[in-house]
């Protein structure tokens, strides 16, 4: 009985396609913010909830209440579905509602921020401290990861609006590099958390250091290539384009385009990708184990690829072949590989895969 013509949605089938719904979407948002806007005294407040973990809804969201003069002032998590809950359960969706406090903005500032400054003064450092702020709260709620994340997205989201606009370079930032700068602090601080602090993304060969990191962030989903640029930029990272037999050594992280078979190259007669992520479109994602290249895997570059290695070795003969593997590819350094098969684990959405890395840390640690 609800008037669906009026109603603030992305329909594509009402609107004629998904970039008009989107845009249909976006100009309705902000019809109803300015309208609050309107009708909110000077000194009144806002107080909206969302429950979205997509950074697209968030992406929408800011832009509609900056647009319509509204500042986000404080964020606060309040649980709000049970996990199981039929209207969270394989959807985009948060265990955790948002509840958003926004206030009248006086005046878009006259001079940009700056993203990045000297000091520890730019837009950039100022996310990273009031998220690493946010999680020490966040602990007391024992919320998911998904729900910190989302959750931190606020934090994030309120700095930007103070500050905006906001310039890298010659370049506007957008919420999207807010959230990405907030999902990877996060994916870091629950990394950590989970080593009990022996597993810090900074001690790691650089594609390894953003493969854990992405791993954090999305799992084995698949995540926009200009949020992936967003990680990589944060960490100091370039990525690129690679197929087989290069040097992992650099400050870089490879990729490989998803191809029917996987082969590496028309001159590699070994199929799977060397590299650790693989571009479909204008998407990337982690390779798993049983895709990456055989070549690559009998000798790995970094941690990552050890990792992956070993449980492949496991698949294969179990504990006593992946302890060998281990022995040979990170005899040094094999509480660090442990270490990171914890936290591929525990992250683990799959639940055959997640028994399997059970079984694995269980049998290694005797």
């Amino acid at each position: 009985m609800t008037d669906k013509v009026s109603e603030a949605v992305a329909n594509p089938h009402r609107d004629g396609s998904g970039s008009q719904a989107k845009a249909s979407y976006e100009q309705l948002m902000r019809e109803i913010y300015l309208e609050c806007y309107r009708v909110t005294k000077s000194d009144g407040r806002m107080v909206l909830m969302f429950t979205h973990k997509s950074q697209d809804g968030w992406e929408t969201l800011t832009r509609a209440l900056i647009d319509s003069g509204w500042a986000i002032t404080s964020t606060y998590p309040v649980e709000s579905e049970q996990g199981h809950s039929i209207h969270i359960r394989e959807n985009a969706s948060a265990a955790s509602s948002i509840f958003i406090v926004c206030r009248k903005r006086a005046v878009l500032q006259e001079v940009p921020a700056r993203w990045k400054a000297f000091g520890g003064l730019g837009v950039q450092q100022r996310i990273v401290s009031e998220v690493q702020s946010g999680l020490r709260e966040f602990e007391l709620l024992n919320l998911r990861p998904v729900d910190a994340m989302v959750a931190s997205y606020g934090r994030a989201l309120r700095v930007l609006s103070e500050k905006w606009p906001v310039l890298d370079g010659d370049e506007e930032v957008s919420p999207i590099r807010a959230l990405t700068e907030a999902s990877r602090v996060v994916a870091q601080h629950q990394i950590q958390k989970l080593t009990q602090g022996r597993l810090k993304v900074e001690d790691l060969t650089p594609e390894a250091a953003m493969a854990v990191t992405l791993y954090g962030i999305a799992g084995l989903q698949s995540i926009r290539f200009d949020e992936v640029l967003n990680v990589a930029r944060s960490l100091g990272i370039a990525i690129q384009s690679q197929t087989s037999g290069y040097d992992a050594t650099g400050r870089s992280i490879g990729y490989a385009t998803e191809a029917s078979g996987r082969r590496a190259s028309t001159t590699d007669d070994v199929v799977g990708y060397h590299a650790p992520l693989v571009r479909k479109g204008s998407d990337l994602r982690l390779a798993t184990p049983e895709e990456r290249n055989e070549r690559r895997m009998a000798a790995p570059q970094h941690e990552w690829d050890v990792m992956q290695g070993m449980i492949l070795k496991y698949r294969e003969g179990d504990i006593p072949v992946a302890r060998a593997y281990l022995t040979e590819h990170a005899e040094n350094n094999q509480a660090k590989i442990i270490d990171l098969l914890r936290v591929w684990t525990t992250e683990m959405d799959d639940d055959t895969l997640r028994k399997e890395g059970e079984m694995m840390l269980f049998g290694l640690q005797r």
